[in-house]
Protein backbone atom coordinates (compact mmCIF):
# COMPACT_ATOMS: atom_id res chain seq x y z
CA UNK A 1 0.00 0.00 0.00
CA UNK A 2 2.77 2.58 0.64
CA UNK A 3 4.56 2.14 -2.82
CA UNK A 4 0.63 2.94 -4.21
CA UNK A 5 0.84 5.75 -1.76
CA UNK A 6 3.66 7.19 -3.90
CA UNK A 7 2.29 6.27 -7.33
CA UNK A 8 4.00 3.50 -7.97
CA UNK A 9 1.57 0.73 -10.16
CA UNK A 10 1.82 -2.84 -9.12
CA UNK A 11 2.35 -4.66 -11.92
CA UNK A 12 -0.80 -6.86 -12.96
CA UNK A 13 1.81 -9.48 -14.66
CA UNK A 14 4.38 -9.86 -12.17
CA UNK A 15 3.52 -8.87 -8.34
CA UNK A 16 7.11 -8.31 -7.10
CA UNK A 17 7.38 -5.51 -9.65
CA UNK A 18 6.01 -1.45 -9.61
CA UNK A 19 6.34 1.24 -11.99
CA UNK A 20 5.60 4.60 -13.04
CA UNK A 21 4.99 6.16 -16.41
CA UNK A 22 5.49 10.02 -16.98
CA UNK A 23 5.74 11.03 -20.01
CA UNK A 24 8.34 9.26 -22.35
CA UNK A 25 10.44 8.65 -18.40
CA UNK A 26 9.51 5.52 -16.73
CA UNK A 27 10.38 4.41 -13.37
CA UNK A 28 11.06 0.19 -12.38
CA UNK A 29 11.08 -0.87 -8.79
CA UNK A 30 11.70 -4.48 -8.49
CA UNK A 31 10.65 -5.50 -4.54
CA UNK A 32 12.18 -9.06 -2.70
CA UNK A 33 11.38 -9.01 0.59
CA UNK A 34 13.47 -6.40 2.41
CA UNK A 35 15.12 -5.95 -0.95
CA UNK A 36 14.57 -2.93 -3.39
CA UNK A 37 16.13 -2.37 -6.67
CA UNK A 38 15.57 0.49 -8.71
CA UNK A 39 15.79 1.45 -12.50
CA UNK A 40 15.09 4.62 -14.37
CA UNK A 41 15.96 6.67 -17.19
CA UNK A 42 15.43 10.27 -15.01
CA UNK A 43 17.19 10.97 -12.34
CA UNK A 44 14.63 13.34 -11.18
CA UNK A 45 12.01 10.43 -11.10
CA UNK A 46 14.68 8.41 -9.07
CA UNK A 47 15.44 10.51 -6.46
CA UNK A 48 11.80 11.18 -5.68
CA UNK A 49 10.70 8.06 -5.36
CA UNK A 50 14.07 7.22 -3.11
CA UNK A 51 13.15 10.33 -0.94
CA UNK A 52 9.41 9.49 -0.51
CA UNK A 53 10.57 5.58 -0.07
CA UNK A 54 13.18 7.15 3.09
CA UNK A 55 10.54 9.09 5.00
CA UNK A 56 8.05 5.86 4.56
CA UNK A 57 10.71 3.02 5.45
CA UNK A 58 13.60 3.06 7.46
CA UNK A 59 15.99 2.18 4.71
CA UNK A 60 19.49 1.92 3.61
CA UNK A 61 20.55 2.89 -0.13
CA UNK A 62 23.70 0.91 -0.90
CA UNK A 63 24.60 2.97 -4.21
CA UNK A 64 24.69 1.40 -7.66
CA UNK A 65 23.53 -2.45 -7.89
CA UNK A 66 26.63 -4.48 -7.38
CA UNK A 67 25.61 -7.65 -6.01
CA UNK A 68 21.99 -9.55 -5.00
CA UNK A 69 20.50 -12.32 -4.36
CA UNK A 70 24.11 -14.34 -4.93
CA UNK A 71 24.01 -12.31 -8.44
CA UNK A 72 27.04 -10.18 -9.43
CA UNK A 73 26.16 -7.05 -11.42
CA UNK A 74 28.58 -5.47 -13.68
CA UNK A 75 28.54 -2.15 -16.05
CA UNK A 76 30.70 -1.56 -17.94
CA UNK A 77 31.67 0.51 -21.63
CA UNK A 78 27.25 0.26 -21.86
CA UNK A 79 26.82 -3.16 -20.75
CA UNK A 80 25.30 -5.04 -17.79
CA UNK A 81 26.57 -8.40 -16.84
CA UNK A 82 25.37 -10.58 -14.39
CA UNK A 83 27.57 -13.63 -13.49
CA UNK A 84 27.47 -16.10 -10.68
CA UNK A 85 31.41 -16.44 -10.39
CA UNK A 86 31.57 -15.43 -6.69
CA UNK A 87 28.93 -18.57 -5.73
CA UNK A 88 30.28 -21.17 -8.52
CA UNK A 89 33.64 -20.31 -6.41
CA UNK A 90 31.99 -21.07 -2.98
CA UNK A 91 30.04 -24.12 -4.76
CA UNK A 92 33.54 -25.71 -5.66
CA UNK A 93 35.02 -25.66 -2.17
CA UNK A 94 31.82 -26.57 -0.70
CA UNK A 95 31.89 -30.14 -2.11
CA UNK A 96 35.78 -30.06 -2.10
CA UNK A 97 36.01 -29.58 -6.19
CA UNK A 98 38.80 -27.13 -5.79
CA UNK A 99 41.65 -28.86 -7.55
CA UNK A 100 39.44 -31.04 -10.24
CA UNK A 101 40.24 -31.12 -13.70
CA UNK A 102 37.58 -29.06 -16.01
CA UNK A 103 35.06 -30.29 -18.39
CA UNK A 104 34.68 -28.93 -21.58
CA UNK A 105 30.81 -29.52 -21.69
CA UNK A 106 28.04 -30.25 -18.37
CA UNK A 107 27.10 -33.81 -19.12
CA UNK A 108 28.90 -36.53 -21.19
CA UNK A 109 28.11 -35.63 -25.15
CA UNK A 110 25.42 -38.85 -26.24
CA UNK A 111 25.14 -40.14 -22.38
CA UNK A 112 21.36 -41.50 -20.94
CA UNK A 113 21.00 -41.61 -17.11
CA UNK A 114 18.32 -44.28 -15.97
CA UNK A 115 16.66 -45.14 -12.46
CA UNK A 116 18.03 -48.83 -12.92
CA UNK A 117 21.63 -46.79 -12.38
CA UNK A 118 20.47 -45.72 -8.99
CA UNK A 119 21.86 -47.97 -6.10
CA UNK A 120 20.80 -51.24 -4.95
CA UNK A 121 22.00 -53.36 -2.64
CA UNK A 122 22.21 -52.56 0.85
CA UNK A 123 25.84 -51.75 0.55
CA UNK A 124 25.36 -49.03 -2.38
CA UNK A 125 21.91 -47.64 -0.61
CA UNK A 126 24.58 -47.33 2.66
CA UNK A 127 27.76 -45.79 0.48
CA UNK A 128 25.40 -43.32 -1.63
CA UNK A 129 23.44 -42.16 1.87
CA UNK A 130 26.79 -40.37 2.82
CA UNK A 131 26.89 -38.53 -0.36
CA UNK A 132 25.44 -35.03 -0.96
CA UNK A 133 23.51 -35.31 -4.24
CA UNK A 134 20.28 -33.70 -3.68
CA UNK A 135 22.55 -30.93 -1.77
CA UNK A 136 24.58 -30.32 -4.85
CA UNK A 137 21.92 -30.36 -7.11
CA UNK A 138 19.74 -28.18 -5.61
CA UNK A 139 22.57 -25.54 -5.30
CA UNK A 140 22.83 -26.52 -9.27
CA UNK A 141 19.47 -25.29 -9.41
CA UNK A 142 19.56 -21.35 -8.49
CA UNK A 143 22.37 -21.67 -10.81
CA UNK A 144 20.87 -22.70 -13.62
CA UNK A 145 17.81 -20.73 -13.28
CA UNK A 146 19.44 -17.47 -12.46
CA UNK A 147 22.16 -16.65 -15.00
CA UNK A 148 23.45 -19.83 -16.76
CA UNK A 149 21.25 -21.25 -18.87
CA UNK A 150 23.72 -23.53 -20.67
CA UNK A 151 23.66 -26.16 -17.54
CA UNK A 152 19.77 -25.77 -17.31
CA UNK A 153 19.23 -29.27 -19.06
CA UNK A 154 21.63 -30.89 -17.15
CA UNK A 155 20.57 -30.02 -14.18
CA UNK A 156 16.78 -30.60 -15.25
CA UNK A 157 18.37 -34.40 -16.12
CA UNK A 158 19.97 -34.81 -12.85
CA UNK A 159 17.43 -33.69 -10.62
CA UNK A 160 14.96 -36.60 -12.49
CA UNK A 161 17.11 -39.01 -9.80
CA UNK A 162 16.79 -37.08 -6.21
CA UNK A 163 15.35 -40.23 -4.76
CA UNK A 164 16.91 -42.85 -6.78
CA UNK A 165 20.72 -41.65 -7.59
CA UNK A 166 23.71 -44.21 -7.60
CA UNK A 167 27.03 -43.69 -8.51
CA UNK A 168 27.09 -43.11 -12.59
CA UNK A 169 24.74 -39.96 -11.18
CA UNK A 170 27.11 -38.89 -8.57
CA UNK A 171 29.99 -38.71 -11.47
CA UNK A 172 27.63 -36.60 -13.82
CA UNK A 173 26.75 -33.89 -10.96
CA UNK A 174 30.23 -33.05 -10.05
CA UNK A 175 31.07 -32.91 -14.16
CA UNK A 176 28.59 -30.25 -14.15
CA UNK A 177 30.87 -28.55 -11.20
CA UNK A 178 34.21 -29.46 -13.62
CA UNK A 179 32.54 -27.73 -16.56
CA UNK A 180 31.82 -24.69 -14.11
CA UNK A 181 34.87 -24.64 -12.72
CA UNK A 182 36.14 -24.48 -16.65
CA UNK A 183 33.04 -21.84 -17.29
CA UNK A 184 32.98 -19.79 -13.93
CA UNK A 185 33.40 -16.27 -15.77
CA UNK A 186 30.19 -17.38 -18.36
CA UNK A 187 26.97 -14.76 -17.28
CA UNK A 188 24.54 -12.53 -19.49
CA UNK A 189 25.29 -9.37 -21.06
CA UNK A 190 23.19 -7.35 -22.00
CA UNK A 191 23.62 -3.92 -24.07
CA UNK A 192 21.17 -1.50 -26.12
CA UNK A 193 20.30 -3.19 -29.59
CA UNK A 194 17.29 -2.77 -31.21
CA UNK A 195 16.25 -6.23 -31.61
CA UNK A 196 13.00 -7.26 -30.10
CA UNK A 197 12.38 -10.33 -27.94
CA UNK A 198 12.76 -13.52 -29.51
CA UNK A 199 12.40 -16.94 -28.76
CA UNK A 200 13.73 -20.45 -30.01
CA UNK A 201 11.93 -23.49 -28.83
CA UNK A 202 12.34 -27.28 -29.38
CA UNK A 203 11.34 -30.97 -28.10
CA UNK A 204 14.05 -34.48 -27.51
CA UNK A 205 11.23 -36.71 -28.57
CA UNK A 206 11.44 -39.59 -25.90
CA UNK A 207 14.68 -38.51 -24.41
CA UNK A 208 13.56 -40.22 -21.05
CA UNK A 209 14.84 -43.50 -20.82
CA UNK A 210 12.78 -44.47 -17.88
CA UNK A 211 9.48 -43.51 -19.25
CA UNK A 212 9.78 -42.38 -22.62
CA UNK A 213 8.59 -38.94 -21.94
CA UNK A 214 10.15 -35.64 -23.85
CA UNK A 215 11.96 -32.60 -23.00
CA UNK A 216 11.28 -29.50 -23.46
CA UNK A 217 13.88 -26.89 -24.11
CA UNK A 218 12.93 -23.21 -25.10
CA UNK A 219 15.03 -19.78 -24.19
CA UNK A 220 14.17 -16.45 -24.90
CA UNK A 221 16.68 -13.78 -26.00
CA UNK A 222 16.41 -9.59 -25.81
CA UNK A 223 19.29 -7.13 -25.70
CA UNK A 224 21.63 -9.35 -26.74
CA UNK A 225 21.15 -12.30 -23.86
CA UNK A 226 18.56 -14.66 -22.45
CA UNK A 227 16.22 -13.55 -20.17
CA UNK A 228 13.87 -16.29 -20.15
CA UNK A 229 14.98 -20.10 -20.62
CA UNK A 230 13.74 -23.46 -19.35
CA UNK A 231 14.30 -27.19 -19.58
CA UNK A 232 11.73 -29.82 -18.31
CA UNK A 233 10.26 -33.05 -18.57
CA UNK A 234 7.07 -33.24 -20.59
CA UNK A 235 4.25 -34.29 -18.06
CA UNK A 236 2.59 -37.14 -20.82
CA UNK A 237 4.31 -39.29 -22.68
CA UNK A 238 4.13 -38.11 -27.05
CA UNK A 239 3.36 -40.01 -29.46
CA UNK A 240 5.72 -38.66 -32.17
CA UNK A 241 8.10 -35.96 -32.29
CA UNK A 242 5.34 -33.73 -34.01
CA UNK A 243 3.64 -33.84 -31.27
CA UNK A 244 6.45 -33.50 -28.47
CA UNK A 245 7.20 -30.27 -30.80
CA UNK A 246 3.41 -28.75 -30.12
CA UNK A 247 3.83 -29.51 -26.44
CA UNK A 248 7.21 -27.72 -26.14
CA UNK A 249 5.33 -25.11 -28.47
CA UNK A 250 2.52 -24.70 -25.88
CA UNK A 251 4.87 -24.45 -23.33
CA UNK A 252 7.10 -21.78 -24.86
CA UNK A 253 3.68 -19.41 -26.13
CA UNK A 254 2.90 -19.44 -22.44
CA UNK A 255 5.87 -17.84 -21.47
CA UNK A 256 5.95 -15.66 -24.73
CA UNK A 257 2.26 -14.37 -23.63
CA UNK A 258 3.74 -13.86 -20.22
CA UNK A 259 6.56 -11.33 -21.86
CA UNK A 260 4.08 -9.85 -24.15
CA UNK A 261 1.75 -9.00 -21.40
CA UNK A 262 4.42 -7.64 -19.36
CA UNK A 263 6.06 -5.48 -21.96
CA UNK A 264 2.72 -3.64 -22.71
CA UNK A 265 1.91 -3.18 -19.43
CA UNK A 266 4.90 -1.51 -17.70
CA UNK A 267 6.61 0.02 -21.58
CA UNK A 268 3.18 0.50 -23.78
CA UNK A 269 4.91 -2.05 -26.24
CA UNK A 270 2.42 -4.44 -28.08
CA UNK A 271 4.55 -5.42 -30.74
CA UNK A 272 4.53 -8.99 -31.68
CA UNK A 273 7.24 -11.67 -30.05
CA UNK A 274 8.70 -13.97 -33.02
CA UNK A 275 9.02 -17.97 -31.70
CA UNK A 276 11.52 -19.90 -33.36
CA UNK A 277 10.41 -23.73 -34.18
CA UNK A 278 12.36 -25.85 -36.64
CA UNK A 279 10.04 -29.01 -37.24
CA UNK A 280 7.25 -27.48 -39.56
CA UNK A 281 4.70 -30.62 -38.05
CA UNK A 282 4.44 -28.84 -34.80
CA UNK A 283 2.70 -25.72 -36.68
CA UNK A 284 -0.35 -27.40 -38.12
CA UNK A 285 -2.01 -28.00 -34.88
CA UNK A 286 -1.90 -23.99 -35.01
CA UNK A 287 -3.01 -23.40 -38.58
CA UNK A 288 -5.87 -25.80 -38.18
CA UNK A 289 -7.86 -25.65 -34.94
CA UNK A 290 -9.92 -29.17 -35.89
CA UNK A 291 -6.28 -31.29 -36.12
CA UNK A 292 -5.50 -29.45 -32.64
CA UNK A 293 -9.11 -31.16 -31.40
CA UNK A 294 -9.03 -34.11 -32.78
CA UNK A 295 -5.29 -35.48 -32.70
CA UNK A 296 -3.78 -33.73 -29.82
CA UNK A 297 -6.33 -33.05 -26.96
CA UNK A 298 -6.62 -36.46 -25.49
CA UNK A 299 -2.86 -36.49 -24.45
CA UNK A 300 -2.99 -32.50 -22.88
CA UNK A 301 -4.09 -33.23 -19.36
Amino acid sequence: QKLKDVSMKASDADPCVYYRIKGSYILVLVLYVDDVILASNSRGMLDDIKRKLSDAFDMKELGTLNYCLGIEFKKENGKITMSQKKYVNELLDKFKMNDCNTSATPLTPGARLTKDMGAKTPEEVEEMSKIPYQNLVGSLMYLATATRPDISHSVSVLSQFNSCYGSEHWVAAKRVLRYLKKTRDYGLTFKKTGNRIVGYVDADWGASLDDRKSYTGYAFKFAGSCISWESRKQRTVALSSTEAEYMALTEATKEASYWKRFLKETFNDEQPITLHCDILGAMLPVKNPVYCVSRLDETRE
